[in-house]
């Protein structure tokens, strides 16, 4: 297979936040399932804020799963799949493939012509209010397995999901549209003050009732329980550690309270106990045309927690 490439790079960082970096990745086209005849002619404008359709969620899970992964291989905390970043993910992906552009921007087609709305750190903070933010993007790849090994053969994108400065990941893929067909969004961030706990690397499901759970943050004290139940009694923090889940199928919740001094926080996350594994995936290789970008921003004032709420 001929490859050629195409790169192009900037980066930007204010008032001496981390700079990190946007990577945007494009593979040969390739037929995908369509589901854009089922969509009639929805199409998304402006700069994000909207609620693109789930086209593949096993494939977005499966993206994280790889990322968490090859973290883990090189000895850095996972990422934690969340609702705001994977809505940003899942709209640009959408957008890419109904509107036929290729872009971190965002654009609309207008009377055929392509018209800029925003830039990708605008459209992520439509639904994620980051301190820092990344984005990897691709087009063409039919597999998770696929696109991730595009993106970690390349030096820039393997820096975006080798970033230990990033603790939150959302995943976007479209599928039906578009001259390449399969589109892929990662959107990576971290917020101020927020504390994800990843069980099991952010997988779904689990045939293992024993666990291992992540928490970052530095603490003095934790305290977890299942499902609701009664707490277990106060012990020494720690952010990486085992659990054992209730003796029951079905999805399970582990929640946590962590505190030191007069600070306290709450946090909690879900996976499903079954009796089989997941699922595997094929493995298909494509070639891609990279291009760097990058964004960083610092609250001036940390957030006062919203209420706990268990995405997965």
């Amino acid at each position: 297979m001929n490859r050629k490439s195409l790169a192009r790079s900037a980066e930007m960082c204010r008032q001496g936040a981390i700079g990190v970096a946007v990577i945007l990745l494009l593979s040969c086209l390739a037929t995908a399932p369509s589901i854009a005849a089922t969509m009639g002619e929805v199409t998304f404008t402006g700069c994000g804020g909207a609620d693109a359709p789930v086209v593949n969620r096993d494939y977005e899970a499966r993206v994280v799963e790889l990322v968490n992964r090859e973290r883990a291989a090189h000895g850095i905390s996972p990422l934690k799949r969340t609702a705001a970043l994977e809505k940003a993910a899942r709209y640009h992906a959408a957008d890419l493939g109904l509107d036929n552009y290729f872009s971190h921007d965002t654009y609309d087609r207008n009377n055929g012509a392509l018209v800029r709305v925003c830039g990708a750190f605008e459209r992520i903070r439509a639904w994620y209010n980051y301190w820092a933010a990344a984005e990897n993007v691709a087009a063409g790849y039919r597999t998770p397995e696929a696109v991730m090994e595009g993106w970690l053969n390349s030096e820039g994108h393997r820096r975006n999901i080798l970033n230990p400065d990033l603790r939150e990941i959302g995943v976007g893929y479209f599928s039906g549209g578009g001259d390449y067909g399969v589109y892929w969004v990662q959107d990576f961030g971290s917020r101020r003050d927020v504390y994800p706990m990843i069980i099991n690397n952010d997988a779904l499901t689990t045939d293992n009732r024993e666990v291992n759970i992540f928490i970052y943050g530095e603490w003095g004290e934790m305290r977890l329980r299942n499902n609701g139940g009664a707490w277990e009694a106060w012990r020494p923090f720690a952010n990486s550690f085992a659990w054992t889940l209730d003796d029951r199928p079905g999805e399970q919740i582990i929640s946590a309270e962590l505190r030191k001094g007069s600070q306290t926080y709450a946090t909690c996350s879900r996976i499903t106990l079954v009796t089989a594994g997941a699922a595997a995936f094929s493995d298909e290789h494509q070639i891609f045309l990279p291009a760097i970008l990058g964004d960083a921003q610092p609250q001036t004032e940390p957030p006062s927690q919203e209420s706990v709420v268990c995405e997965w």
